[in-house]
């Protein structure tokens, strides 16, 4: 049975992506499948995975990080390793160099952010300029020291392109698993109508637009009954004061906590129209919400912003309306414009399912996934 470590440094091991999708297809093709991550301590097998992992997120270095996984890739000896961020492709490359007459393991680089965007949004002052460099050289020597790369979506394609122009990858996107989506499009009764939004709160991902939103429906519309079902974990827990001001509006408020990835869809089912209305910024400009696909498995009507790679799935699916998220009055009228035509509402939520059953969901990937095993990474002259 051929051995497969995953390895992460920014995400926890639960994690979707990692967890109930790679994980999980790989287990049921029939591979030993490990789990190493630097977030969490964890020593538990679930569902056939095996998880390793230590808490460095506060005070864990570099090499304390180094140390961990090389360690455990010796303890496992791993035919394949999947990286989730560029870092650790760089410690497996190494670890790789180390194995004196062990057979070397193949090296994949899973690309599934925006790097060094991320690390740049989140410094101040010029060592962001340095950060954004430091990032760039960093996912340079990461992507040429991988063996394959798995790319998460179109847009981050041509980015690696021009790291290394000759590096076979395959798109193994961030389709959800139908098992755990019920189909629950609603029709507007009796004037009812609820909103929702899960994922990472905060007013960077589009917190305060939703608020500002239901307030104005409120005020436009006195014999509706609005709702708003918030799912997730705050970014910053000073934004929790919207949960009060949520409530203050006198809607029909409820707010889930982070659940597991199998459970936090049920939370859902009661929405009509789900939003995904972010500012922008370099990364969400240039980037697919994964809960876009999550609402559609749902079968809502969604309302999201207008950039590039969310208008182009849009465009297949006929699943929503999008607005531009800095144009308040936009996102008001063409809300209202759906409130005055609730069967779009029902509609739109019905092509979105299907959309999800056809085009978007895990199966998809992982026969992509399946293809890429089978057929290259275990063949001595990929």
């Amino acid at each position: 049975m051929k051995k497969v470590a995953i390895i992460s440094t920014g995400h926890p091991p639960l994690d979707e992506r990692i967890f109930n999708k790679i994980g999980n297809s790989l287990v049921k093709f029939g591979y030993d499948v490990s789990v190493i991550v630097t977030t969490e301590d964890i020593n538990k097998e679930i569902n056939s995975i095996k998880f390793k992992g230590i808490d460095l997120t506060k005070k864990g270095s570099f090499r304390n990080k180094f140390t961990f996984i090389i360690k455990e890739l010796k303890n496992i000896n791993p035919d394949l390793i999947i990286n989730c961020e560029p870092v650790p492709v760089l410690i497996s490359y190494f670890f790789s160099l180390i194995q004196k007459n062990i057979r070397r393991g193949k090296i994949i680089y899973d690309v599934t952010e925006w790097y060094p965007e991320n690390i740049y949004l989140k410094s101040k002052g010029l060592k962001k300029f340095f950060f954004f460099l430091v990032g760039h050289l960093i996912n340079f020597f990461a992507t040429n020291s991988a063996d394959y790369l798995f790319i998460g979506e179109e847009t981050k394609v041509t980015r690696y392109r021009m790291y290394a122009p000759k590096k076979k990858f395959s798109i193994i996107s961030y389709y959800p698993v139908l098992d755990y989506y019920k189909s629950s499009t609603r029709k507007v009764e009796n004037k009812e109508i609820i909103f929702g939004y899960s994922g990472v709160i905060s007013v960077s991902r589009g917190l305060k637009i939703f608020y500002d939103v239901l307030k104005e429906l409120i005020s436009k519309f006195s014999n509706y009954k609005f709702g708003f079902v918030l799912v997730g974990r705050f970014e910053n827990p000073n934004e929790e004061i919207y949960l009060k001001k949520f409530k203050e509006l006198g809607i029909e408020f409820n707010y889930f906590p982070w659940t597991d990835y199998e459970n936090f869809s049920k939370h859902l089912e009661s929405v009509h129209i789900c939003l995904d209305i972010r500012p922008p910024n370099k990364i969400y400009e240039r980037s697919l919400p994964i809960k876009i696909f999550d609402y559609m498995a749902l079968g809502k009507c969604i309302i999201a912003s207008n950039y590039e790679p969310i208008k182009n799935v849009f465009e297949i699916a006929n699943c929503g309306i999008l607005v531009n998220p800095k144009d308040f009055d936009e996102i008001i009228s063409k809300t209202i414009e759906l409130i005055n035509e609730p069967e779009k509402i029902f509609n739109y939520g019905l092509n979105a399912r299907i959309s999800a059953e056809r085009l978007f969901n895990w199966k998809i990937c992982e026969e992509e996934l399946l293809r890429v095993f089978r057929q290259g990474l275990f063949k001595s002259n990929f």
